[in-house]
């Protein structure tokens, strides 16, 4: 079971937000049932901006055989590259957006899932902690509270 929460990116806990830059979180959990390949979790709405985001293990992942972990969104700048098992086999460990990826704003053109990609072989154990920080797509419009400007 998932716990999802999202929050200002100041990070109070008092009130949750949809309007500021956020911070969604949940956790992904490895079982001996996981295989290769992609598995989907959260959906990020068209037109949400993606500033970045970090995995943090909490359990070590173990595996029988050379898995590998890529997180984030398929085909974009914010994607880590493949750790080896020996990159997350240890409580502690983070993934990031690659660094050879400009890992800037990534605006989403559909809607989307952030992905944990299994290469090779599958997990038998191992969670992390996934933090993305994003600003929500707008769900509205302005209307005459707001500033307007004419085009000259």
């Amino acid at each position: 079971m998932s716990v999802e929460r999202m929050y200002p990116q100041q990070g109070s806990r008092a009130f949750e937000t949809t309007s500021l830059p956020v911070v969604y979180s949940f956790r992904m959990t490895a079982t001996a049932n996981s295989a290769a390949g992609t598995s989907q979790t959260a959906v990020f709405l068209k037109g949400s901006t993606i500033l970045s985001f970090v995995g943090k293990v909490t359990t070590a992942f173990t595996s029988t055989g050379s898995a590998t972990l890529s997180i984030g969104f398929t085909g974009a700048s914010q994607l880590s590259a493949a750790a080896a098992k020996t990159s997350v086999d240890a409580i502690g460990d983070i993934l990031g957006p690659a660094s050879t990826n400009t890992a800037g704003p990534y605006v989403l053109a559909a809607d989307d899932t952030f992905d944990f990609i299994t290469g090779t072989a599958k997990w038998t154990t191992g969670a992390m902690d996934v933090h993305v920080c994003y600003v929500p797509a707008p769900d509205g419009v302005c209307d005459s509270t707001f500033k307007q400007y004419a085009l000259t």
